[in-house]
């Protein structure tokens, strides 16, 4: 009980976090923050950046030739947004909005595994579960070795350059990479840092 109560608080200041954050579009680091609740954020959602980090992406084996869109209008009931060139499913669940809103989700031609949402800067009362298939993923080494991670980025010019980067569980059977997001911009899936700063795709 004492884990659950504890898992609630740490999803709930995360929430919190992030939905201040995005106000302003440029989410910043809390100023003061103990070591325990650090660790408690980062272990729910990932990490919130002092400063933006240019990130190297997972690329596609195969690159799209163009963007891929789907847009559809979801209300308080929940919904699924599906790109299936792209292996991308979101599901909103119910109660991520308040009203029935017009979802739009691009897979950005090229490849960089990396995805532009609207509404841009929509905070959600419950967060979307975003699942990736990793079948077309180029990479040297196996799933295990892949350190991936989902980065935010808030300019769709700068798609490597991230100022969040969440927590991905793979699921190793089905070959899926799933992730929780709280707001909406771009979001491009990363397996480091790059040092160099520039685009690796």
């Amino acid at each position: 009980m004492r884990l659950r109560s504890l898992t609630t608080f740490a999803v709930a200041a995360a929430a919190t976090l992030i939905a201040s954050g995005c106000a302003n579009d440029t989410p910043a680091a809390p100023k003061s923050e103990s070591p325990a609740s650090r660790a408690a954020l980062t272990s729910v959602l990932g990490s919130v950046l002092g400063a933006p980090t240019t990130v190297t992406p997972v690329l596609r084996s195969t690159p799209l030739s163009t963007d891929l869109t789907v847009s559809k209008t979801i209300g308080i009931l929940g919904g699924t947004l599906v790109i299936p060139d792209a292996g991308l499913t979101i599901v909103v669940p119910p109660l991520a909005v308040a009203k029935p809103t017009q979802f739009q989700v691009t897979a950005r031609a090229g490849s960089a595994m990396a995805y532009d949402f609207e509404p841009h800067g929509i905070k959600f009362t419950t967060p979307l579960v975003m699942t990736q298939s990793l079948r077309g993923v180029k990479m040297d080494s196996g799933l295990l070795n892949l350190g991936l991670s989902l980065g935010y980025y808030p300019d769709a010019t700068q798609i490597t350059s991230v100022t969040e980067l969440l927590n991905v569980n793979i699921d190793l059977l089905n070959q899926t990479a799933v992730s929780t997001i709280w707001h909406f911009s771009g979001y491009i899936y990363a397996s480091g840092r790059n040092s160099d700063g520039g685009d690796g795709f």
